[in-house]
């Protein structure tokens, strides 16, 4: 793989990983990793001004979990396709995805990119509640077993559908 600018001198913030039971994974993560407690969403196209999946439209939707660790831990249920993760998760199974490096450009990272040989299999602009954050997962694959996400992250994150482990659950 070769070096890009836009990763240059930047550490992974998050690594993400694909799961086929949203539920029994924030169970099996905690218990292995200690890794709550998470912030839950269920996020989708419906919340970009833009999204791609390979060159062309997708109307895709996901539950994803967020914890407060460094590196942060991302639990990413595929529930409506097509996506990146919902043809992980048919392909290869659950387990790791990606990791995510933040950058000051994601534009620039799918220009650098695409110039180093790697695609930028899903796309998407506009997101949270101000529209000011944006993504790319790039094919990264061959190189290094699971993808690499550029993302610019939003100045906040939408409204959290629910916490875990749930009030009753703790």
């Amino acid at each position: 793989m070769l070096p890009v600018e836009a990763f240059a001198g930047r550490q992974v913030f998050q690594i993400a990983f694909v799961v086929a039971d949203f539920e029994a994974a924030l169970e099996r993560y905690t218990k292995a990793l200690n890794a709550g407690p998470w912030r839950c969403y269920t996020l989708g196209a419906d919340g970009h001004t833009a999204c791609a999946y390979r060159g062309g439209p997708t109307e895709f939707s996901s539950r994803l979990a967020l914890n407060d660790q460094s590196p942060q831990l991302e639990l990413i249920q595929p529930l409506k396709g097509p996506s990146a993760h919902e043809d992980w998760l048919r392909d290869r199974g659950e387990g790791p995805h990606h990791v995510g490096i933040l950058v000051d450009s994601v534009a620039d990272a799918v220009e650098q990119m695409a110039a180093a040989g790697y695609e930028a299999v899903q796309t998407g602009s506009g997101i949270g509640p101000e529209r000011d954050g944006a993504y790319a997962y790039f094919d990264t694959i061959a190189s290094l077993g699971l993808m690499v996400e550029a993302v610019e992250p939003p100045t906040s994150m939408p409204h959290i559908e629910f916490r875990w482990p749930r009030e009753s659950d703790s």
